[in-house]
């Protein structure tokens, strides 16, 4: 008899998708054995352990692929079902209670390559102009854009809130993968 060491792998994944739940997956699957799961758990005459489980699965490698490494297969122990709601948000204006808004100009300098706000002032273009020079003196090393942007200085700052709400029948599915890890 000959002994064959492989680096096993058995994990229940979960996603959205099928396909989102199995891009988790440490190999590649290649294939789908729910069928053959589901063949296999009807002729189970006796409880179902998760050593029978594990040895279906290895059973079921050497079968289709020999062992082969970093391939796979998954069974689905309960399938997704998608968001499929046209609009899956809810939009709840703020109502602004708190009088006229009142907006003062600033100038937001951004750094081109991340696109972080380093610097901002709501004085002058000039003063943001000062504030570039000195962080390229400080060593600041990136360009540079200076944006307008309007601050509210009274009233509600808050235009409205969005919330994500998907379909009432969507829900995440669990998938069983298991392969030989490469």
């Amino acid at each position: 008899m000959e002994t064959k060491v492989i680096n096993f792998k058995k994990l229940e994944v979960t996603g959205a998708t099928k396909e989102e739940a199995l891009a988790k997956a440490p190999f590649q699957i290649i294939g789908d054995a729910t069928q053959a799961f589901k063949n296999w758990k009807k002729k189970q005459t006796e409880g179902i352990t998760d050593a029978m489980i594990k040895a279906f699965c290895l059973e079921y490698i050497e079968k289709k692929s020999k062992s082969a490494a970093g391939i796979g297969y998954s069974i689905t122990v309960e399938a997704a079902v998608a968001d499929t709601r046209e609009r899956p948000y809810k939009i709840n204006d703020v109502k602004n209670e708190k009088g006229k808004r009142k907006y003062v100009t600033t100038y937001e300098l951004v750094d081109d390559t991340t696109g972080e706000v380093v610097a901002m002032t709501q004085e002058t273009k000039a003063v943001a102009k000062e504030q570039a020079k000195e962080l390229y003196k400080k060593g600041f090393k990136h360009n540079i854009t200076c944006k307008y942007t309007k601050q509210v200085l009274d009233g509600e700052p808050i235009a409205f809130t969005a919330e994500y709400t998907p379909s009432k029948s969507s829900k995440v599915g669990t998938y069983l993968i298991f392969g030989v890890e490469a």
